[in-house]
Protein backbone atom coordinates (compact mmCIF):
# COMPACT_ATOMS: atom_id res chain seq x y z
CA UNK A 1 0.00 0.00 0.00
CA UNK A 2 2.79 2.40 0.98
CA UNK A 3 4.53 1.61 -2.30
CA UNK A 4 1.46 2.52 -4.37
CA UNK A 5 0.97 5.70 -2.30
CA UNK A 6 4.55 6.72 -3.03
CA UNK A 7 4.01 6.11 -6.75
CA UNK A 8 0.76 8.10 -6.63
CA UNK A 9 2.43 11.11 -4.97
CA UNK A 10 5.30 10.97 -7.46
CA UNK A 11 2.83 10.86 -10.37
CA UNK A 12 0.94 13.85 -8.95
CA UNK A 13 4.14 15.87 -8.52
CA UNK A 14 5.18 15.00 -12.07
CA UNK A 15 1.78 15.99 -13.43
CA UNK A 16 1.93 19.35 -11.62
CA UNK A 17 5.46 19.94 -12.90
CA UNK A 18 4.33 19.25 -16.45
CA UNK A 19 1.37 21.62 -16.07
CA UNK A 20 3.64 24.39 -14.77
CA UNK A 21 6.15 23.74 -17.57
CA UNK A 22 3.39 23.85 -20.19
CA UNK A 23 1.70 26.97 -18.78
CA UNK A 24 4.85 28.92 -17.82
CA UNK A 25 4.77 32.44 -19.32
CA UNK A 26 7.97 34.30 -18.45
CA UNK A 27 8.53 38.03 -18.65
CA UNK A 28 9.32 39.49 -22.06
CA UNK A 29 12.41 41.76 -22.02
CA UNK A 30 11.73 45.49 -22.19
CA UNK A 31 13.84 45.89 -25.33
CA UNK A 32 11.81 43.27 -27.20
CA UNK A 33 8.49 44.88 -26.25
CA UNK A 34 9.74 48.41 -26.93
CA UNK A 35 10.82 47.47 -30.44
CA UNK A 36 7.32 46.18 -31.13
CA UNK A 37 5.11 48.65 -29.28
CA UNK A 38 7.11 51.90 -28.79
CA UNK A 39 6.29 53.09 -32.28
CA UNK A 40 5.19 56.32 -33.92
CA UNK A 41 5.09 59.16 -31.40
CA UNK A 42 6.42 57.01 -28.53
CA UNK A 43 9.19 58.34 -26.33
CA UNK A 44 10.73 57.48 -22.97
CA UNK A 45 11.02 60.18 -20.32
CA UNK A 46 13.27 59.90 -17.29
CA UNK A 47 11.48 61.43 -14.29
CA UNK A 48 13.24 62.92 -11.24
CA UNK A 49 12.14 59.96 -9.10
CA UNK A 50 14.04 57.59 -11.40
CA UNK A 51 10.92 56.24 -13.08
CA UNK A 52 11.08 55.72 -16.82
CA UNK A 53 7.79 56.83 -18.37
CA UNK A 54 6.61 55.62 -21.77
CA UNK A 55 4.72 58.55 -23.29
CA UNK A 56 3.27 59.72 -26.57
CA UNK A 57 2.77 63.39 -27.46
CA UNK A 58 0.76 64.14 -30.58
CA UNK A 59 -1.35 66.85 -32.07
CA UNK A 60 -1.67 70.59 -32.40
CA UNK A 61 0.78 72.34 -30.08
CA UNK A 62 -1.37 75.48 -30.23
CA UNK A 63 -4.49 73.58 -29.16
CA UNK A 64 -5.77 72.75 -25.68
CA UNK A 65 -3.61 70.18 -23.87
CA UNK A 66 -5.34 66.92 -22.99
CA UNK A 67 -3.62 64.33 -20.76
CA UNK A 68 -5.19 60.85 -20.83
CA UNK A 69 -4.70 58.06 -18.26
CA UNK A 70 -5.60 54.46 -19.12
CA UNK A 71 -7.31 51.83 -16.99
CA UNK A 72 -6.11 48.83 -15.01
CA UNK A 73 -3.88 46.39 -16.92
CA UNK A 74 -4.21 48.51 -20.06
CA UNK A 75 -1.76 50.92 -21.69
CA UNK A 76 -1.65 54.21 -23.57
CA UNK A 77 -2.68 52.29 -26.71
CA UNK A 78 -6.27 52.35 -25.50
CA UNK A 79 -6.44 56.08 -26.36
CA UNK A 80 -5.20 55.85 -29.95
CA UNK A 81 -8.74 56.03 -31.46
CA UNK A 82 -9.36 59.31 -29.62
CA UNK A 83 -5.93 60.66 -30.52
CA UNK A 84 -6.57 59.91 -34.19
CA UNK A 85 -9.89 61.75 -33.99
CA UNK A 86 -8.69 64.78 -32.02
CA UNK A 87 -5.03 65.44 -32.80
CA UNK A 88 -5.72 67.99 -35.54
CA UNK A 89 -7.08 70.44 -32.95
CA UNK A 90 -5.60 69.50 -29.58
CA UNK A 91 -2.24 68.60 -28.05
CA UNK A 92 -2.63 65.14 -26.53
CA UNK A 93 -0.34 63.43 -24.03
CA UNK A 94 -0.81 59.74 -23.22
CA UNK A 95 1.31 57.72 -20.82
CA UNK A 96 1.74 54.20 -19.48
CA UNK A 97 1.07 54.49 -15.76
CA UNK A 98 3.36 52.81 -13.18
CA UNK A 99 3.25 49.02 -13.39
CA UNK A 100 1.72 49.13 -16.86
CA UNK A 101 2.74 49.00 -20.49
CA UNK A 102 6.32 49.94 -21.27
CA UNK A 103 6.72 52.09 -18.16
CA UNK A 104 6.87 48.98 -16.01
CA UNK A 105 7.75 48.97 -12.33
CA UNK A 106 8.82 52.23 -10.69
CA UNK A 107 11.50 52.74 -8.00
CA UNK A 108 8.91 53.76 -5.40
CA UNK A 109 6.85 50.59 -5.99
CA UNK A 110 3.86 52.70 -4.94
CA UNK A 111 0.89 51.71 -7.11
CA UNK A 112 -1.76 53.40 -4.96
CA UNK A 113 -3.48 56.62 -5.95
CA UNK A 114 -0.76 58.58 -4.14
CA UNK A 115 1.98 56.88 -6.14
CA UNK A 116 0.13 57.32 -9.41
CA UNK A 117 -0.64 61.00 -8.69
CA UNK A 118 3.02 61.67 -7.81
CA UNK A 119 4.06 60.02 -11.09
CA UNK A 120 1.56 62.06 -13.16
CA UNK A 121 2.60 65.29 -11.46
CA UNK A 122 6.26 64.55 -12.18
CA UNK A 123 5.27 64.12 -15.82
CA UNK A 124 3.33 67.40 -15.81
CA UNK A 125 6.25 69.29 -14.27
CA UNK A 126 8.92 67.67 -16.45
CA UNK A 127 7.01 68.46 -19.64
CA UNK A 128 6.08 71.92 -18.27
CA UNK A 129 2.39 71.34 -19.02
CA UNK A 130 -0.06 74.09 -18.04
CA UNK A 131 -3.75 74.80 -18.57
CA UNK A 132 -4.48 71.16 -19.33
CA UNK A 133 -7.56 68.97 -19.13
CA UNK A 134 -6.97 65.63 -17.40
CA UNK A 135 -8.92 62.54 -18.37
CA UNK A 136 -8.95 58.90 -17.36
CA UNK A 137 -10.71 55.61 -17.91
CA UNK A 138 -11.46 53.12 -15.10
CA UNK A 139 -8.39 53.11 -12.81
CA UNK A 140 -7.08 56.12 -14.72
CA UNK A 141 -10.32 57.90 -13.87
CA UNK A 142 -9.66 57.25 -10.19
CA UNK A 143 -6.16 58.68 -10.59
CA UNK A 144 -7.69 61.68 -12.37
CA UNK A 145 -10.05 62.32 -9.45
CA UNK A 146 -7.24 61.86 -6.90
CA UNK A 147 -5.03 64.27 -8.87
CA UNK A 148 -7.77 66.90 -8.93
CA UNK A 149 -8.19 66.58 -5.17
CA UNK A 150 -4.45 66.85 -4.48
CA UNK A 151 -3.70 69.52 -7.10
CA UNK A 152 -6.94 71.49 -7.51
CA UNK A 153 -5.23 74.44 -9.16
CA UNK A 154 -3.56 72.54 -11.99
CA UNK A 155 -6.19 70.95 -14.26
CA UNK A 156 -8.67 73.22 -16.04
CA UNK A 157 -11.17 70.39 -16.33
CA UNK A 158 -11.69 66.65 -16.02
CA UNK A 159 -12.93 63.86 -18.30
CA UNK A 160 -14.05 60.64 -16.57
CA UNK A 161 -14.71 57.55 -18.69
CA UNK A 162 -16.28 54.63 -16.78
CA UNK A 163 -14.13 55.69 -13.85
CA UNK A 164 -13.42 54.18 -10.45
CA UNK A 165 -13.14 56.35 -7.35
CA UNK A 166 -16.40 55.82 -5.46
CA UNK A 167 -18.22 52.67 -4.31
CA UNK A 168 -20.47 51.01 -6.90
CA UNK A 169 -24.13 51.52 -5.89
CA UNK A 170 -26.14 48.46 -4.93
CA UNK A 171 -28.81 46.87 -7.14
CA UNK A 172 -27.40 48.02 -10.46
CA UNK A 173 -29.29 47.16 -13.65
CA UNK A 174 -26.25 45.35 -15.08
CA UNK A 175 -24.81 42.91 -12.56
CA UNK A 176 -21.17 43.55 -11.73
CA UNK A 177 -18.94 40.90 -13.30
CA UNK A 178 -15.20 41.32 -12.88
CA UNK A 179 -12.59 39.45 -14.95
CA UNK A 180 -11.09 36.38 -13.30
CA UNK A 181 -7.69 38.07 -13.02
CA UNK A 182 -9.25 40.79 -10.82
CA UNK A 183 -10.41 38.16 -8.34
CA UNK A 184 -7.10 36.25 -8.33
CA UNK A 185 -4.62 39.15 -8.12
CA UNK A 186 -3.60 40.61 -4.79
CA UNK A 187 -3.67 37.37 -2.77
CA UNK A 188 -0.55 35.76 -1.28
CA UNK A 189 -1.62 32.35 -2.52
CA UNK A 190 -2.18 33.37 -6.14
CA UNK A 191 0.23 36.22 -6.91
CA UNK A 192 3.24 33.93 -7.48
CA UNK A 193 1.19 31.92 -9.95
CA UNK A 194 -0.05 35.02 -11.81
CA UNK A 195 3.47 36.46 -11.94
CA UNK A 196 4.72 33.37 -13.71
CA UNK A 197 1.67 31.78 -15.33
CA UNK A 198 -0.52 34.17 -17.28
CA UNK A 199 -2.52 32.24 -19.86
CA UNK A 200 -3.55 34.08 -22.98
CA UNK A 201 -7.08 32.84 -22.27
CA UNK A 202 -7.30 34.83 -19.03
CA UNK A 203 -6.49 38.01 -20.97
CA UNK A 204 -9.11 37.20 -23.58
CA UNK A 205 -11.72 36.55 -20.87
CA UNK A 206 -10.98 39.90 -19.25
CA UNK A 207 -11.19 41.83 -22.52
CA UNK A 208 -14.51 40.27 -23.44
CA UNK A 209 -15.96 41.63 -20.21
CA UNK A 210 -14.83 45.13 -21.20
CA UNK A 211 -16.81 45.30 -24.44
CA UNK A 212 -20.50 44.99 -25.24
CA UNK A 213 -19.60 44.06 -28.81
CA UNK A 214 -17.02 41.29 -28.62
CA UNK A 215 -15.98 41.82 -32.23
CA UNK A 216 -13.69 44.46 -30.71
CA UNK A 217 -11.69 41.69 -29.03
CA UNK A 218 -9.35 40.92 -31.90
CA UNK A 219 -6.35 38.60 -31.85
CA UNK A 220 -4.07 41.62 -32.15
CA UNK A 221 -5.67 43.29 -29.12
CA UNK A 222 -5.39 40.11 -27.03
CA UNK A 223 -1.71 39.81 -27.98
CA UNK A 224 -1.08 43.47 -27.08
CA UNK A 225 -2.56 43.10 -23.59
CA UNK A 226 -1.02 39.66 -23.01
CA UNK A 227 2.50 40.71 -23.99
CA UNK A 228 2.52 44.07 -22.19
CA UNK A 229 1.26 42.36 -19.04
CA UNK A 230 4.52 40.38 -19.16
CA UNK A 231 6.75 43.45 -19.20
CA UNK A 232 9.23 43.01 -16.31
CA UNK A 233 7.65 44.19 -13.08
CA UNK A 234 4.09 44.63 -14.33
CA UNK A 235 2.61 41.45 -12.91
CA UNK A 236 4.21 42.04 -9.51
CA UNK A 237 2.88 45.61 -9.52
CA UNK A 238 -0.61 44.30 -10.29
CA UNK A 239 -0.53 42.11 -7.20
CA UNK A 240 0.54 45.04 -4.99
CA UNK A 241 -2.16 47.29 -6.51
CA UNK A 242 -4.96 44.79 -6.03
CA UNK A 243 -3.91 44.08 -2.46
CA UNK A 244 -4.29 47.82 -1.85
CA UNK A 245 -7.72 47.84 -3.51
CA UNK A 246 -8.89 45.07 -1.21
CA UNK A 247 -7.88 47.10 1.84
CA UNK A 248 -10.74 49.43 0.86
CA UNK A 249 -8.60 52.54 0.47
CA UNK A 250 -9.52 53.37 -3.11
CA UNK A 251 -12.76 55.27 -2.38
CA UNK A 252 -12.53 59.06 -2.61
CA UNK A 253 -14.62 61.96 -1.34
CA UNK A 254 -15.05 63.78 -4.65
CA UNK A 255 -17.53 66.42 -3.48
CA UNK A 256 -14.80 69.12 -3.11
CA UNK A 257 -14.12 68.97 -6.87
CA UNK A 258 -15.47 72.11 -8.57
CA UNK A 259 -13.83 71.79 -11.99
CA UNK A 260 -15.75 71.49 -15.26
CA UNK A 261 -16.18 67.73 -15.61
CA UNK A 262 -17.39 65.55 -18.45
CA UNK A 263 -18.51 62.05 -17.45
CA UNK A 264 -18.89 59.43 -20.20
CA UNK A 265 -20.25 55.94 -19.52
CA UNK A 266 -21.21 52.79 -21.37
CA UNK A 267 -24.66 51.67 -20.23
CA UNK A 268 -23.72 47.98 -20.50
CA UNK A 269 -20.55 48.28 -18.40
CA UNK A 270 -20.41 45.23 -16.12
CA UNK A 271 -17.12 46.19 -14.46
CA UNK A 272 -18.30 49.56 -13.16
CA UNK A 273 -22.05 49.87 -13.85
CA UNK A 274 -23.47 53.14 -15.16
CA UNK A 275 -25.18 53.94 -11.85
CA UNK A 276 -21.68 54.78 -10.59
CA UNK A 277 -21.44 57.49 -13.22
CA UNK A 278 -24.83 58.85 -12.19
CA UNK A 279 -23.62 59.02 -8.60
CA UNK A 280 -20.43 60.84 -9.66
CA UNK A 281 -22.53 63.30 -11.65
CA UNK A 282 -24.56 64.07 -8.52
CA UNK A 283 -21.43 64.49 -6.39
CA UNK A 284 -19.47 66.78 -8.74
CA UNK A 285 -21.24 70.11 -8.96
CA UNK A 286 -21.83 71.31 -12.51
CA UNK A 287 -20.65 68.09 -14.16
CA UNK A 288 -22.11 66.75 -17.41
CA UNK A 289 -23.05 63.07 -17.82
CA UNK A 290 -23.41 61.32 -21.20
CA UNK A 291 -24.27 57.62 -21.34
CA UNK A 292 -24.13 55.33 -24.34
CA UNK A 293 -26.53 52.42 -24.91
CA UNK A 294 -25.07 49.09 -26.05
CA UNK A 295 -21.56 50.15 -25.03
CA UNK A 296 -19.34 48.56 -22.41
CA UNK A 297 -16.39 49.69 -20.29
CA UNK A 298 -14.28 51.27 -23.06
CA UNK A 299 -16.31 53.83 -25.05
CA UNK A 300 -13.13 55.35 -26.49
CA UNK A 301 -12.45 52.04 -28.24
CA UNK A 302 -15.98 50.79 -28.87
CA UNK A 303 -17.49 54.03 -30.23
CA UNK A 304 -14.41 56.24 -30.79
CA UNK A 305 -15.96 58.76 -33.19
CA UNK A 306 -19.09 59.38 -31.10
CA UNK A 307 -17.29 59.62 -27.75
CA UNK A 308 -14.48 61.76 -29.21
CA UNK A 309 -17.09 64.19 -30.53
CA UNK A 310 -18.38 64.65 -26.97
CA UNK A 311 -14.81 65.36 -25.86
CA UNK A 312 -14.38 67.88 -28.66
CA UNK A 313 -17.52 69.76 -27.60
CA UNK A 314 -16.32 69.76 -23.98
CA UNK A 315 -12.80 70.97 -24.84
CA UNK A 316 -14.07 73.78 -27.02
CA UNK A 317 -15.32 75.64 -23.94
CA UNK A 318 -11.68 76.13 -22.93
CA UNK A 319 -10.63 77.55 -26.31
CA UNK A 320 -10.58 81.31 -26.49
CA UNK A 321 -12.74 82.50 -29.40
CA UNK A 322 -10.90 84.09 -32.29
CA UNK A 323 -11.04 87.90 -32.22
CA UNK A 324 -13.89 89.29 -34.28
CA UNK A 325 -12.80 91.79 -36.89
CA UNK A 326 -14.88 95.00 -36.74
CA UNK A 327 -17.33 95.44 -39.58
CA UNK A 328 -16.13 98.61 -41.37
CA UNK A 329 -18.10 98.02 -44.56
CA UNK A 330 -20.46 100.94 -43.97
CA UNK A 331 -17.56 103.38 -43.48
CA UNK A 332 -15.82 102.08 -46.61
CA UNK A 333 -18.97 102.51 -48.66
CA UNK A 334 -19.31 106.10 -47.39
CA UNK A 335 -15.71 106.87 -48.36
CA UNK A 336 -16.19 105.41 -51.84
CA UNK A 337 -19.39 107.40 -52.40
CA UNK A 338 -17.62 110.60 -51.46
Amino acid sequence: MAKWLKYGVAALVLALALIVYWAWTPDIPHEVLAEKYATGASDFLELPSGARAHIRTRGNFEGKTLILLHGSNASLHTWEPWVDALDADYFIVTVDLPGHGLTGATPSEDYTYNGMVAFVDELVETLNLENFVLGGNSMGGGVTLAYALQHPGKPDGLILVDAVGIPVPENTRVETSRPLAFDLAGHWYSDWILENITPRSIVEEGLKKCFFDNSNVTEAKITLYWELARHPGNRGATGKRFAWYRDGRSSLDITPIKLPTLILWGEEDSLIPVETGTQMHQMIEGSELITYPEVGHLPMEEIPAISANAVRTFLNQFTAPAPVEPDNSAELEAEVSN
